[in-house]
């Protein structure tokens, strides 16, 4: 029998990498922001739910992501953990916001979407 190979999309490693790469862009981005201007640095001003922006990455692929690095699989991404990425690495201590040394699913979903951790 002859089993071609039929033309996939990337593989789950590839897609994997892809994300991950997406995701340190995306802590780069909130870091270069913070430190553009003092402005930057001022509270909001409180937005309704319909200005509210729409978040950047939906929850399966932050999910995904977060689930990647987290290699011992107990619910949080060390800093050991987050050094092989390296955008999330640089900006581990401003997602961090609870000052734990790990970085929850909810920091992890707010750094990647601009927005506070609840």
């Amino acid at each position: 029998m002859n089993f071609s190979k039929a033309k996939q999309g990337p593989s789950l490693a590839t897609r994997a990498g892809m994300l991950t790469l997406s995701a340190a862009a995306a802590l780069l981005a909130m870091g270069n922001a913070h430190a553009q201007a003092p402005q930057a640095l001022k509270a909001p001003a409180p937005v309704s739910a319909a200005e509210a922006p729409a978040p950047r990455y939906t929850a399966s692929k932050l999910e995904f992501a977060f689930n990647y690095m987290d290699g011992d699989r107990d619910g949080k991404v060390s800093r050991a953990e987050a050094a092989g990425f390296r955008g999330v690495a640089r900006h581990f201590d401003e997602a961090d916001a609870d000052s734990d040394h790990f970085l929850s699913r909810a920091e992890f979903d707010a750094a990647m979407n601009h927005a506070k951790a609840e």
